[in-house]
């Protein structure tokens, strides 16, 4: 009891460590509604960095960087082949967990940002996306279906790194865009914010929001799957009802 006393004495007059940096961040929106009309869309990312009174100034400058990850899926990688005069898919490598889709938006260029050890850890970068399992300290080794898969998300428009496109508007207030492509998938997104100062990592922030079917589309995505019955009687009977009408329309007298 002695010791407990005189361990809680000590720590109580032992100076309070300066608090961090912290991230306050905010979206433009919470969620995007996808319609038979929909070209593709946008969100931006807003955020402040707070500082205690007691933290200290920092030498370098911050950085931010903006990750906006999606759904995450199993997916294949294949390699065509001719074979006897015909393209085949031939060797195969599956991608674990990889997002669906992935937009990278920061304030310089990736590497001036933070070394790799720190990319690394974070899976910061294309170069540093785990293709398998989860984020390590080394660099992830690269195969030939890695740079594939990768080469092909950003034909897609799905994976996308738009380096100096985070803007300060001030020495502490950001914002970030973010451009949503036509084809993007449904799902819950997350955006990922990182405050970055000499190459440290000083604070890291997360939200959610959603990329979901909307009117007409969202009515029928639901009938389907709430009432599967119901759903494949309404096919059936409007098949029937194009055929007769096709029918009549195109009769010869």
């Amino acid at each position: 009891m002695i010791r407990a006393l005189l361990l809680a004495a000590t720590l109580a007059l032992v100076p309070s460590l300066p608090r961090a940096e912290t991230l306050v961040t905010a979206l433009s929106t919470e969620r995007v509604s996808i319609e038979s009309n929909f070209t593709g869309s946008g969100v931006v990312i807003f955020g402040t960095i707070e500082r205690d009174q007691q933290t200290v100034s920092r030498g370098a400058p911050y950085e931010i960087v903006v990750t906006l990850t999606g759904p995450l899926r199993s997916m294949v990688a294949r390699r065509k082949e001719r074979v006897a005069g015909i393209w085949i898919n031939r060797a195969a490598r599956d991608l674990s967990r990889v997002p669906s889709f992935l937009a990278i938006a920061t304030t310089a260029p990736m590497a001036d940002v933070a070394g790799n050890p720190v990319r690394a850890k974070q899976g910061l970068g294309f170069d540093m996306l785990p293709t398998r399992g989860l984020p390590d300290a080394l660099p992830p080794v690269r195969t030939e279906f890695d740079a594939a898969f990768f080469r092909l998300m950003q034909d897609k428009g799905l994976f996308s790194l738009d380096e100096s496109s985070v803007e300060f508007l001030s020495p502490q207030l950001f914002r970030a865009p973010i451009a949503l492509p036509a084809n993007v998938p449904i799902g819950w997104y997350t955006a990922t914010v990182y405050l970055f100062s000499g190459g440290v990592l000083l604070a890291e922030t997360t939200q959610d929001f959603s990329i979901l079917k909307g009117g007409f589309e969202q009515a029928i995505t639901n009938l389907a799957h709430q009432r599967p019955a119901l759903y494949g009687l309404a096919t059936v009977v409007v098949a029937c009802f194009t055929g007769w009408l096709a029918g009549v329309a195109f009769r010869k007298d």
